[in-house]
């Protein structure tokens, strides 16, 4: 498959703080890409230098074959979500996204499709202001799309949602990839979203890619998770009717799971919890000595 991203050796700091940490990363075309990491690992630094509105200090940058930074055509075809769409609040978003299709050269029907797969039909001709906080995403997701991109880099894109438009948004996703062939990197400091996408897992933490691989990969070998819920007892209580071995401690829910298949079974058992109004802040899986998936390797 034809590279769409490569990152070579890229660092970056901010004064005395290394955000970056010569990265590598490489994204082919047709794929879901997870870029998991705790909130200030990176994760944005390096969009944002892929998309070239961000300098870095060292290393190569390649995006549709040219240096992003140097070269405004390596964007064209490259959608953008960012983690709180800020769109113009003045005027209803179907206008906005006529003049964004006049701009790019994008026909109506166009406009028509980034309204329909967007899920924003019925709701296009509100002002941003008007939204709820789930349609100004797909306000923005629909915005990134009214180009007909072929990349979509979509940043902590169901940040601030209630769980029910997280899913819709994970879906919508999916369906993208999946349909029209849409490349996606999807940031997101929450891995059960991530693993719900994605077929390729980035793992950044403190500037550095600790690992990264097929998801079942990435987060084998591991013997129990430790959960962040918005309701610790009636998590337990529900993954132990799925079959878990599952338990509160303290505010976590510790379940014990078995290698990859016992990873992957949880982790569609928590997005399947979505719709029952439980949030999952984070998970941590956990082996002796090592919680490296998430938090990185020293």
């Amino acid at each position: 498959m034809a590279e769409i991203v490569r990152v070579k050796g890229v660092s970056k700091s901010f004064g005395r703080i290394k955000a970056l940490r010569n990265v590598d990363l490489t994204i082919t075309r047709g794929r879901v890409v997870g870029l998991v990491g705790p909130n200030g690992a990176g994760k944005t630094t390096l969009i944002k230098i892929i998309l070239g509105i961000l300098s870095r200090d060292s290393g190569y940058v390649e995006l549709n074959g040219r240096d992003p930074f140097k070269d405004p055509e390596a964007r064209v075809g490259v959608g953008v979500v960012f983690e709180r769409p800020n769109l113009p609040e003045a005027i209803p978003v179907r206008k906005l996204l006529e003049q964004v299709a006049g701009i790019h050269g994008s026909s109506r029907s166009d406009v028509e499709w980034a309204i329909e797969v967007s899920g924003l039909k019925g709701f296009e001709w509100r002002r941003f202001n008007q939204l709820s906080a789930g349609l100004k995403q797909r306000a923005a997701i629909a915005h990134a799309l009214v180009a007909r991109p072929n990349f979509v880099i979509a940043d902590e894109p169901t940040s601030n949602l209630d769980p029910v438009e997280r899913v819709r948004i994970l879906e919508l996703i999916s369906r993208l990839n999946r349909d029209e062939g849409v490349t996606f990197l999807f940031s997101s400091h929450v891995l059960p979203e991530v693993l719900r996408v994605a077929d390729e897992l980035v793992i950044i933490n403190n500037g550095s890619i600790t690992s990264r691989g097929p998801p079942e990969e990435v987060i084998g070998g591991f013997k129990h998770a430790r959960i962040r819920s918005s309701n610790p007892l009636e998590l337990a209580r529900l993954l132990s009717y799925m079959g878990f071995e599952a338990r509160v401690e303290g505010l976590n829910v510790k379940v014990e799971v078995d290698g990859p298949p016992g990873v992957s079974r949880l982790f569609k058992a928590l997005a399947s919890m979505a719709g029952e109004g439980i949030v999952v802040y984070g998970v941590d899986l956990v082996e002796p000595g090592v919680e490296e998936v998430l938090r990185g390797a020293e």
